[in-house]
């Protein structure tokens, strides 16, 4: 029998076991190590040799860990030391307090063929989940340095990744917790294609016990997504658990829409979550693209409840007790646009019990109405102002009500088409601009009371000569010039009226999903090759449904709702302008 000699040397951080080895297999029984404890649970086994081994017996197979219920785990193996080394590592950290069995089969040979002479085992306990955050280390993640995701005011999406992942890293300092960050400041030392190894290693270098990457959500198709959500994988039963725990507290500092957790597919942008040892997860903040969460994403109180909330939902999956979880309110309201109205002497109106008002963040909320005088002068003709307070703020909204003389239906007011320069008519205008410059808000908000709706029709049929019919273009022209846009009078038709638009740099848009309110809308053409109609676009009936719209023009006495298909006598939505 040839000489024996040594083979193996098993070691973890200073531990060395010696393995006999020999030409031919003597026994079928497997040889038991002395079992090891307290181990990390990402810490590899390096598996050294007195001699270069065969490559091709050096695999998974023939070298390998499972867990108490005899399940293979998923690791590597790989050979250094000029094939004198093998060191095996978990795919994914092991699980806290479990029994492993790292496993060297007989069919590991050296170069010239020499066999060990049984099967080796060693069972190996990984130390116990942390007891307190001093014990827990978390890799923050701010995602997206290499992205060209902007928001319209130009923030770029990894800026706002930074600046929230610099609040949480402060957050859980303060709590006690080891924090280790990818990049702490708008460098890094990785190219774009290396990216997820580069920070996989950063967390395995810390001994992570969790990875969270902080990213900014995007969706140019349709600006109106939003909300939050959280991405996991499936291959670790502590990714869920991280990711429930997270979002659901996300949700509860922040209000925002619940999305869920998703599960990372296989064509996802996520890969660096099946490269990473530790349990980790993607959160998805909000999406940029969206103008409301684009000035929220911004703002540093809710970049702040943000990064409390994922600090606190850390807290809860890790076990901790936790007293911190409050959240601020993250916007108040700042100011109200004036409430602007036109009614005929002799209608009825009442003083709107809600208005929407700008907050903090420049986001609108609705909110409640006190009137310091209810009792309405719409008997005489005039302009008269009526105030209010805004309900449990200090702002003030005032309501400027107009009101103009009533037409007669028997009686038409004859007006020559075209109308002259020198032809007098009245057509009334609001005595003080809207605060927003926006020409489709503007829009929005004045054609919202139903009093206007009908203001503006009755003085489009009196543009018409009295004609009660085709009144589209006189409608929505007489709105826009309500709120100081200087569309001529003698604008009548939609040929007119898009070359007037298309002159003065209105925007032509055909993606319905791209519709905001206060849009100007146009349905197919006629025989002459222009759109049958025109209306102003004030909403969605139901999110998502791009088929039915709330819509103002000659056809209502107040918002209206108008499919967008072609539906029996109705023509379809083609395009919409706006500016």
């Amino acid at each position: 029998m040839k000489k024996i000699f040594k083979a193996f040397i098993i070691m973890i951080l200073a531990l060395i076991v010696c393995i006999p080895m020999q030409t031919m297999v003597q026994a079928s029984t497997f040889t038991s190590m002395s079992s090891k404890k307290d181990v990390e649970v990402s810490k590899p086994w390096t598996v050294s040799f007195n001699k270069a081994l065969s490559a091709s017996t050096v695999n998974t197979t023939n070298i390998k860990v499972v867990d108490e219920d005899n399940n293979y785990i998923d690791i590597t193996v790989a050979l250094a030391n000029s094939n004198k080394t093998v060191v095996t590592q978990p795919l994914k950290s092991y699980e806290y307090g479990k029994t492993y069995t790292l496993i060297v089969t007989k069919q590991v040979k050296s170069s010239d063929g020499k066999v060990l002479p049984s099967e080796v085992r060693m069972d190996f306990t990984t130390k116990s989940s942390p007891t307190k955050p001093s014990e827990f280390t978390v890799c923050i993640d701010p995602a997206q340095y290499y992205s060209t995701i902007t928001s319209k005011s130009g923030v770029k999406a990894k800026d706002i990744n930074l600046s929230t992942a610099l609040k949480l890293g402060t957050i859980l300092k303060s709590r006690g917790f080891n924090v280790v960050y990818t990049r702490d400041s708008d460098a890094v030392s990785w190219t774009q294609g290396g990216e997820d190894d580069a920070k996989a290693l950063i967390a395995k270098n810390a001994n992570a016990d969790v990875f969270l990457s902080i990213n900014t959500n995007s969706y140019t198709p349709d600006a109106t997504a939003n909300g939050i959500e959280t991405y996991y994988t499936t291959n670790k039963s502590a990714n869920k658990l991280l990711a429930s725990s997270l979002q659901a507290e996300l949700i509860t500092a922040t209000k925002a829409k619940n999305r869920g957790i998703q599960v990372v597919g296989s064509t996802s942008n996520f890969a660096m979550l099946n490269k990473t040892s530790c349990p980790g997860i993607v959160a998805e903040l909000g999406f940029i693209t969206n103008p409301s969460e684009e000035i929220l994403l911004e703002s540093q109180q809710y970049q702040n409840n943000a990064a409390k909330a994922i600090a606190n939902g850390l807290m809860k999956y890790a076990g901790f007790a936790n007293t911190d979880t409050t959240y601020d309110t993250t916007s108040t309201a700042t100011c109200a646009a004036d409430i602007l109205v036109n009614v005929q002497e002799g209608d009825k109106y009442t003083l709107p019990v809600t208005t929407d008002v700008t907050m903090s963040n420049n986001t609108k909320k609705t909110l409640g109405v006190t009137w310091l005088n209810n009792v309405l002068n719409i008997s005489d003709i005039g302009t008269y102002t009526y105030y209010g307070n805004i309900n449990d703020t200090s702002i003030k909204v005032k309501a400027i009500i107009t009101v103009e003389a009533a037409i007669s239906p028997t009686t038409p007011v004859i007006i020559a088409t075209p109308i002259s320069t020198t032809t007098p008519i009245i057509i009334t205008t609001p005595t003080t601009e809207l605060q927003s410059t926006v020409i489709g808000e503007k829009l929005f908000i004045y054609l919202t009371p139903s009093a206007n709706v009908v203001s503006t029709l009755n003085t489009a049929i009196r543009l018409h000569g009295g004609v009660t019919i085709n009144n589209c273009v006189y409608f929505s022209s007489e709105a826009m010039r309500r709120i100081s846009v200087p569309v001529p009078i003698g604008v009548c038709n939609t040929h007119q009226y898009l070359t007037y638009l298309n002159s003065n740099n209105w925007s032509k848009t055909k993606d319905i999903k791209q519709l905001t309110p206060g849009s100007l809308c146009f349905t197919t053409n006629d025989c002459t090759g222009y759109p049958t109609h025109t209306f102003v676009f004030m909403g969605w009936v139901n999110d998502g449904d791009y088929t039915v719209a709330y819509v103002a023009d000659n056809q209502g006495h107040a918002v209206h709702t108008r499919s967008m298909l072609a539906k029996g006598d109705t023509d379809a939505f083609a395009f919409f302008m706006s500016k």
